[in-house]
């Protein structure tokens, strides 16, 4: 990197102390919330842990009630967990993981701050992620959110980044994302809205951009083997998972909607109820389906169901659609797990995500005001982090969601509330657009 370069990403040594401080913090509170929650390390809800412990022992990934071959969740995390299972015992397989993917995602993020341009708010960004509730949270639990919310934060990082090559930047772009949806499928609308932004940038500026070819083909390393694996596994090219149909049927059936979205916010579907919902939808799949039917098929026929509903529907599934998008970006937790948390802490968690997500929403629409007056190749740096915005959220206006959900774009929340603190090089370019339309 040139000297330039050095000063125009901020490579000083009062920055290093920033980042510094802020992965210490990262590390202090993740230990102190694993300290506190070490039972939940073993809590298995997702069955990662049970998928990674069968991996070690030559059963495969499978179905850990059924014990037959499964793709109902995604291979990424199991994996990797089953690896750290070959040296350490779960607990600490889980914590080393989760700790260690918290941190990256505090540095990635930081790093993204710098090729935005964002000043010393960049290490606001790394702050927000490092004391973001949700993600301290399950930095306890054998599940997804702290992995993916770290890879996010790699993945906009090795978009944004100018020290490296275009092939060796594309090639990486492409390998981060096949691991992301091999953690979490949910990003898959992600390289259409990409992709889109590709042919807008074509069409805008008239320039003959080259078919980014070695991003396909890193993603195609990543996911090929899941995708070659379920077809001789599972006798279908399956590129995503097979747990699509439930989360949907689980977001758009009858009982959910009686139960919580039609009675309005703060309802809760309860555990008795949800219990005897998932009983009959059981006893419905075996009557229809048999008692040996195959995992993909009980997908396609819970996909059906839901469809069938929605369809039948439309009206109640619009509401339903509104409810999920104000859980998606609920500043307090609902239900269960308001629950099992202290009244005054959740108090404080819903004052601070009320600040966060304020200011989130102010920084998007910055960064559209961005995405449309940046000439040349200046909006590209922008458009991705809309991009996994509008994928989230997207998603999440069909599927099953809570205010988990949105734990993987935590350092895009981030990114975007320091571009709030952070504006002046926006209003200075906005002047010299001005001034050239006189």
């Amino acid at each position: 990197m040139s000297t330039e370069e050095r000063e125009q990403v901020g490579d000083s040594r009062l920055d290093r102390r920033g980042l510094l401080v802020c992965l210490i913090l990262a590390m202090v509170l993740r230990g102190l919330v694993l300290w506190l929650h070490a039972d939940d390390l073993s809590r298995d809800r997702d069955a990662y842990l049970g998928i990674a412990q069968s991996v070690v022992t030559g059963h495969g990934f499978i179905d850990v009630g059924r014990r037959t071959p499964s793709a109902f969740r995604p291979p990424l995390y199991p994996l990797l967990l089953a690896g750290a299972l070959l040296v350490f015992p779960a607990v600490v397989a889980v914590a080393a993981i989760n700790l260690a993917w918290g941190m990256i995602a505090v540095w990635a993020t930081w790093r993204a701050g710098l090729y935005l341009k964002l000043g010393w708010t960049r290490h606001l960004a790394a702050l927000l992620v490092a004391v973001d509730p949700i993600l301290l949270q399950y930095t306890a639990q054998p599940m997804t959110e702290v992995m993916c919310a770290g890879l996010v934060s790699l993945l906009v990082y090795w978009i944004v980044r100018r020290d490296c090559s275009e092939p060796v930047r594309q090639l990486g772009t492409g390998v981060l994302f096949g691991a992301l949806v091999l953690c979490r499928p949910t990003f898959w609308p992600f390289a259409g809205l990409i992709a889109f932004g590709w042919l807008w940038q074509r069409l805008r500026n008239g320039a003959r951009s080259k078919l980014p070819w070695r991003i396909i083909v890193g993603t195609l390393l990543l996911v090929g083997p899941w995708v070659v694996r379920n077809q001789v596994v599972m006798g279908s090219p399956i590129v995503m998972t097979t747990h699509g149909g439930y989360t949907l049927l689980l977001a758009n059936n009858p009982v959910y909607y009686t139960e919580v979205v039609d009675r309005g916010w703060g309802s809760e579907w309860t555990k008795p109820s949800f219990d005897h919902w998932t009983e009959d939808l059981l006893a419905d799949m075996v009557r229809q389906l048999g008692p040996d039917a195959s995992e993909l098929d009980r997908d396609r026929w819970q996909n059906q169901r839901a469809r069938k509903f929605i369809v039948a529907a439309p009206n109640r599934f619009l509401r339903a659609a509104w409810y999920r998008v104000r859980s998606l970006w609920s500043p307090t937790p609902q239900g269960e797990a308001a629950a099992a948390v202290n009244s005054r802490l959740i108090l404080c968690v819903g004052w601070y995500y009320t600040v966060v997500l304020t200011a989130f929403a102010i920084g998007l629409l910055l960064a559209g005001f961005r995405l449309v007056t940046a000439t040349g190749s200046g909006h590209v740096s922008w458009w991705p982090l809309l991009a996994l915005v509008l994928t989230v959220q997207g998603v999440h206006l069909v599927y099953w969601t809570n205010a988990r959900m949105r734990a993987p774009i935590v350092p895009v929340i981030s990114l975007l509330v320091a571009g709030v603190l952070n504006c002046k090089e926006h209003l200075a370019q906005s002047d010299s657009l001005a001034t050239s339309a006189r």
